[in-house]
């Protein structure tokens, strides 16, 4: 894969390919589905489109001939939260979180994270998982108290090293209620499965003072350049003229994959629609042939009618160079 400059990202204008999701779960069984990871045509041994998100039922796995039209494939990891695939030789790395709850008892909290591995050569039969990083290592993983908790774990070869980047620490935020990570950071080994060291401090924190995430971190997606590395964050923020949370995706840039700086804002979540509460994540490549980024994102709204249900949904944004 050849890697592009910080500049590929930064000079972009940024569209949304439809007014409406492209992707959703069933409305009443699985109405959340969420943190999409995708692969590209010429990523994949049958050269059709990948994408992998979940429900509350686990890890779902998804094709599409287009990257438009979706056909869900299967149910691949009950109970695993937040995918991401990392591609090395002919070997697939399907990395995800899960934590233990039992839904339903009143009072009842999430068990610690643990983020597993599961391999792959053809996308469709997958190795059993492995526990590769639990959130009782990582100093961070607990936020004002919470059980220790890691998000969207992401895999990156950097420097002669895998770095195994996570969120960490559950903030729940009210109006509406949503569950996110404190901070970010990672962990490093010589190999995909470990063993790993983690850094102990973020590189990334929630802070007050800054407006663009004064309520979370939230997600963060990162894209390997030839220069350094670039990130798409879902922050979360307090809009004080509209006197509510909300989020935002903003561009960020680092030379070393440990001090971010942010670039600018590549969208906000929507005032109304499908995505007007929070966009909550997002994954995003670069299609050579049609020089165009795709950016497949989660995001959450409220449906219309007499009992309207919170719902979860993808929708897509492509990036032109200008």
């Amino acid at each position: 894969m050849r890697f592009l400059p910080l500049s590929a990202l930064d000079d972009c204008y940024w569209y949304s390919f439809n007014d409406e999701p492209i992707a959703a779960g069933s409305p009443y069984i699985t109405p959340r589905l969420s943190s999409p990871a995708f692969l590209l045509p010429d990523e994949t041994p049958d050269a059709i489109w990948h994408l992998f998100a979940h429900t509350w039922m686990g890890i779902e796995h998804y094709t599409s001939t287009s990257g438009l039209e979706w056909k869900r494939e299967k149910l691949l990891f009950r109970g695993g939260h937040s995918p991401f695939v990392f591609h090395d030789g002919s070997i697939y790395y399907l990395i995800f979180e899960i934590h233990t709850r039992t839904y339903g008892r009143k009072g009842e909290k999430s068990s610690a994270s643990r983020i597993m591995l599961s391999t792959s050569t053809d996308l469709m039969l997958w190795s059993a998982p492995r526990k590769i990083l639990d959130s009782t290592a990582v100093p961070f993983a607990s936020w004002r108290g919470n059980v220790p908790r890691l998000f969207h774990p992401q895999l990156v070869s950097w420097e002669g090293r895998y770095r195994l980047y996570f969120g960490a620490g559950a903030w729940k935020l009210r109006q509406p209620d949503e569950t996110v990570a404190a901070s970010f950071g990672y962990a490093e080994s010589f190999y995909p499965e470990g063993p790993y060291d983690v850094i102990p401090e973020p590189v990334i924190k929630t802070d007050g003072d800054n407006e663009a995430r004064s309520l979370a971190t939230g997600h963060v997606r990162l894209v390997p350049c030839s220069d350094g590395m670039a990130a798409v964050e879902c922050a979360y923020y307090y809009d004080e003229i509209l006197k509510k949370p909300r989020s935002h995706m903003l561009l960020l840039e680092s030379r070393d994959g440990l001090q971010f700086n942010i670039k600018r804002e590549i969208q906000k979540s929507p005032e109304r629609g499908w995505a007007a509460y929070y966009l909550t994540s997002s994954d995003i490549k670069y299609k050579e042939n049609e020089e165009t980024w795709y950016c497949y994102y989660s995001a959450t709204g409220k449906e219309e009618g007499p009992n309207p249900l919170v719902r979860e949904s993808l929708g897509l944004l492509l990036g032109k160079r200008r």
